[in-house]
């Protein structure tokens, strides 16, 4: 066995420790209610030079704010469609309609917002102190107001836009994403039980202490920060325990097929596998030996949209 099979084979058999606060139940269930408090959205029908139904939507999310974003259906509206919900990377946005085209040629919709406070329209306020440059550290020894419940609680809504959407077959949602969005996704996937697939490349939120120590992921800020004021280094770590996929993925019931790339410095291996290999529910990892944080680029695309065929059938 070469020396970048035995690595990979390892992996597999990795268990980190796992911190959970004692109050964890009690936090999500607060949250999830939370996110049902309210559905409120628009639609606008808008051109694209694209063979598709092209609305821009605006949602409400945490502390009411405005998340912008694209929901685009093939254009037969003589039947209901799969819904695929894209969360994009750190520092990205939604992108352009163009880039989902293929899930509209394959007859699959799609719902992609751009995140709040990041390089979108979306915005984000409210904060109670300073943070280092980014998003991750606002109000990080608060659970209940930092950047990570937020951005759950406006995937959770998005999740229930989606379900209310009279052209989507509610019996199948899927959430993708990859390295923040992959991270996401496996949230979602975990904290909804609507969620009927979910597709996560080289996903970030795992074994998120030992990111904060090792990567050079947006998880960086956190040590950053902790340069400055160490003293809050407890706080920071209890709260990233409530967000960490490590104590979130065990509670997904849906088929789930993420990706690693054994190079990657972003999210790496032993993170990404910390969180697979406790997950419960049918899954797949595709490993590629040779890859970063591209986490197999086109050859993961097409793996991922295989898998999102075979599931939804549309």
């Amino acid at each position: 066995m070469f020396l970048y099979e035995k690595s990979a084979t390892d992996l597999y058999n990795f268990h980190a420790e796992v911190q959970k606060p004692a109050d964890f139940d009690e936090f999500w269930k607060q949250t999830k209610t939370l996110a049902q408090e309210k559905l409120e959205f628009s639609l606008e029908k808008t051109s694209f030079p694209l063979k598709a139904r092209i609305y821009k939507v605006t949602l409400l999310g945490f502390a009411d704010t405005k998340l912008y974003g694209y929901y685009l259906l093939p254009l037969d509206e003589s039947k209901k469609y799969p819904l695929a919900l894209f969360f994009h990377g750190y520092r990205g946005y939604a992108s352009s309609p163009f880039a989902f085209s293929s899930y509209l040629l394959n007859g699959i919709a799609v719902l992609a917002f751009d995140l709040r406070g990041q390089v979108g329209l979306s915005g984000d306020s409210g904060y109670e102190s300073g943070h280092v440059p980014g998003w991750m550290t606002q109000d990080l020894d608060n659970p209940f107001n930092c950047y990570y419940r937020r951005i759950i609680v406006d995937a959770l809504r998005m999740v229930n836009l989606g379900l209310s959407l009279p052209d989507i077959d509610a019996t199948k949602i899927m959430v993708q994403g990859a390295s923040q969005g992959g991270g996401l996704a496996l949230a979602t996937a975990a904290l909804c039980e609507n969620v009927s697939l979910c597709i996560a490349a080289v996903p970030n939120m795992c074994y998120m202490e030992y990111g904060v120590l090792n990567s050079n992921s947006s998880l960086k800020e956190v040590m950053e920060y902790l340069k400055l004021y160490p003293d809050k280094a407890l706080a920071f770590f209890n709260t990233l325990s409530y967000f960490d996929n490590l104590n979130l993925v065990e509670h997904i019931k849906c088929p789930v097929l993420v990706s690693v790339g054994l190079q990657d410095p972003v999210c790496l291996p032993k993170t990404v596998f910390a969180a697979y290999n406790r997950i419960n529910s049918p899954k797949e990892i595709k490993v590629y030996p040779f890859s970063g944080h591209d986490g197999g680029g086109d050859l993961f695309s097409q793996k991922a949209m295989g898998f999102a065929l075979s599931h939804l059938n549309p």
